[in-house]
């Protein structure tokens, strides 16, 4: 039988920062949390109009995706700590790099700090450096029209960088 309960604002977001996007919703993070064994959920889409003939008014939610731990919070690196070092990486190769070469220098510049692995097998700390070359690109520190697998350190980037350097050295 479900239930409607209230919870207080800094309670949502604590269950919101522990749920997978496009994926949980409140109960199935409540279950995780609580240990209780999680099911495929039946969600109400209310659908109106003759799509809701065709598709029906209930559907079942999938499980959540098994095998794809969390990391716990706090455990990873801020993807912040990336930009400085991503940058200084393309700075020193001349402006441009392989993304292979350029994720390796990050990879050797954070060290001991990046350890954590994916599901997938894949290093998370390498997928984290995408994700922050993706973000710079887009804030316009590293070059948008770059060929492929080529990233490449902007005019802001360098300015961005130069600044930091002025800014550590006095």
């Amino acid at each position: 039988m479900a239930r409607t309960i209230v919870v207080d604002d800094d309670v949502f977001e604590a269950l919101q920062g522990e749920a997978e996007p496009l994926i949980d919703d409140v109960n199935s993070v409540l279950r995780r949390i609580l240990g209780l064994e999680t099911r495929a959920e039946v969600v109400d889409l209310r659908f109106e109009g003759p799509a809701a003939k065709r598709l029906g008014r209930r559907r079942t939610r999938r499980k959540s995706r098994s095998g794809s731990p969390r990391a716990a919070r706090g455990t990873l690196l801020p993807e912040s700590e990336y930009e400085m070092p991503l940058l200084e990486t393309l700075a020193q190769h001349g402006g441009r790099a392989p993304s292979s070469e350029a994720i390796d220098a990050v990879g050797r510049i954070l060290d001991e700090r990046l350890k954590d692995l994916l599901p997938s097998g894949e290093i998370r700390w390498r997928n984290r450096t995408q994700f922050v070359r993706l973000r710079l690109t887009q804030t316009g520190d590293l070059v948008k029209g770059s060929p492929r697998g080529i990233w490449e350190i902007s005019d802001q980037g360098r300015q961005r960088l130069q600044a930091r350097k002025t800014g550590d050295a006095t």
